[in-house]
């Protein structure tokens, strides 16, 4: 490298703002405001009218007619995002059919090239879903917790096999011709050297850059293009996907708390036009996250939001059931104004709930088939 990693990072001070971070809206309005980020647009802005670029791809194209080039910097006019020009390569006869990734910085003479491999985990799973009352439920516990599943011996939720993609320097023999060639002209054209991971995996201490907070951002992140993983995970960095649940495996209380949970907010999505629009649209999953506890505070702040929708309803399905809804809701108010919140749900408030699911969820499925 031309460039020692000081020389950079003074590159990294002149376009990203020190000590500012990008979590709050208020830290991002601020962050847009500096002297740095105004730079940095303006930069973006100047690139995409630099005919070196569009001349690149042309003459990759013509090279490879065979390959697919994407071009990836389209936005590069608006002045958002990246400080590199990018692009995919897909080459048509390399044993594995992977895409190539090339980035070339603007505001340093430097490109890099890669592709992705994927590593297979097995471990055991942190966390599980579960379709219950027509609501998907996502639950940040094992499922190999005796407080919520009880058939936790089920082969299937004691293990979970899955890849996780990361990003790969190394090329295969059939790929280096291809990324040669496009090297040279890279390097001919901007006048620029490939940037060492070792280099560009350093990190920056006291700069942030979506979506990586203070002390996250690595040199890659700023020069390039942030958002990607360049370093590969670890087994215990690795997020374990979760597994599905029948609910079947449930224990009781667990079902208590879900049926109740189930009815609050089946009424409250019921009420809210935006959701039923989505749904028109098969555009609304629905779904939950609860530690499978049933919280007072959390049925009384939901109550009065569903108070609000139902005086008048807006939904065509609010209006024709608004007297259901109703009495529903006032059941529900008095059995909580009751409840101490301690442990279970009380049985009358599961027996209410139980009792409105299964009128509710059948007229859904009699409506949806009409």
């Amino acid at each position: 490298m031309k460039h020692s990693v000081r020389e950079l990072l003074d590159v990294v001070y002149r376009y990203y703002p020190r000590g500012t971070d990008v979590i709050e809206q208020a830290d991002i309005q601020r962050y847009k405001e500096t002297e740095e980020y105004v730079r940095m647009v303006a930069t973006r802005r100047r690139a995409a009218t630099d005919e070196r670029w569009p001349a690149l791809l042309h003459r990759i194209k013509e090279r490879f007619p065979s390959s697919i080039v994407t071009n990836d910097s389209l936005h590069l006019p608006t002045g958002s995002l990246d400080a590199s020009y990018s692009f995919s390569f897909s080459p048509p006869d390399t044993a594995n059919g992977r895409t190539l990734w090339f980035k070339i910085s603007f505001i340093v003479p430097c490109y890099l090239i890669y592709g992705y491999r994927s590593i297979q985990f097995v471990k055991q799973p942190e966390k599980f879903r579960v379709v219950f009352g027509g609501i998907n439920f996502f639950i940040p516990r094992s499922p190999h917790d005796p407080e919520l599943v009880s058939n936790f011996d089920d082969e299937k939720l004691k293990c979970v096999t899955f890849n996780e993609s990361y990003i790969d320097f190394e090329l295969s023999a059939d790929e280096l011709p291809y990324a040669e060639w496009i090297a040279r002209d890279i390097e001919a054209t901007f006048g620029c050297e490939r940037m060492p991971p070792e280099v560009g995996i350093v990190l920056v201490p006291d700069v942030a850059v979506n979506p990586r907070t203070l002390g996250e951002a690595r040199l890659y992140d700023c020069l390039f293009t942030a958002g990607q993983e360049w370093v590969p995970p670890s087994p215990s960095e690795v997020r374990t996907p979760g597994v599905e649940v029948d609910a079947s495996n449930l224990t009781g209380r667990f079902v208590a708390v879900l049926k109740v949970l189930a009815a609050l907010y089946q009424i409250l999505w019921t009420l809210t036009p935006e959701v039923q629009e989505a749904q028109a649209r098969g555009a609304f999953f629905g779904g939950l996250t609860t530690d499978g506890v049933l919280r007072k505070e959390e049925v009384l702040k939901v109550l009065p939001e569903i108070r609000v929708l139902i005086d008048p309803p807006k939904t065509p399905r609010g209006i024709a059931s608004k007297r259901e809804l109703e009495a529903a809701i006032r059941e529900l108010e008095a059995l909580a104004a009751v409840w101490d919140g301690e442990g279970e749900p009380p049985a009358a408030m599961v027996a209410w709930a139980s009792n409105f699911l299964a009128s509710w969820l059948v007229d859904s499925e009699r409506d949806a088939s009409s």
